[in-house]
């Protein structure tokens, strides 16, 4: 004799089925809104034959708020490097919400401020442009700006 095999009701296939497919749709959207590569919040570049440290506080910045950028030039002895012209242009990746540019001004010997202000939240493309004398040199790094 066999015993009597129930069969699982075709509602209740679907609602598996539906919470799988949303459990996985959370999933994706929770790693593809929080990349694993997000930029710390001081980084340091090579500057032709000098150096750049860059910082941004608060970090992560925060939308729609003026967020200090701070870039501390050095020559290649560690010398404060002067007189600069720094402008800045932020650009959210895959997204049309528009760019944002500023200027930074030297506050102290070799080391450059401004306030930038990204428009959403998500990551962000922060691009300077320095112009010494007769170089320019462009530096490029990523950033994470929340609510």
């Amino acid at each position: 004799m066999q015993p009597n095999a129930k069969s699982t009701s075709p509602l209740y296939k679907f609602l598996f089925l539906l919470i799988g497919a949303a459990l996985l749709v959370a999933a994706a959207f929770t790693l593809l809104s929080e990349p694993s590569d997000a930029a710390p919040p001081i980084t340091e570049h090579a500057l032709g034959s000098g150096h750049a440290i860059w910082s941004i506080n608060p970090y992560p910045a925060k939308v729609l708020r003026g967020n200090r950028f701070l870039i501390d030039l050095t020559d290649e002895s560690g010398a404060a490097l002067q007189g600069a012209s720094l402008s800045v242009n932020l650009e959210m990746m895959d997204m049309v919400c528009g760019d944002y540019a500023f200027k930074m001004t030297e506050a102290s010997p070799g080391q450059y401020s401004g306030d930038g202000v990204p428009l959403m939240a998500g990551t962000w493309k922060a691009t300077v442009t320095v112009q010494t004398g007769d170089q320019t040199y462009t530096i490029v790094r990523m950033l994470k700006a929340i609510h």
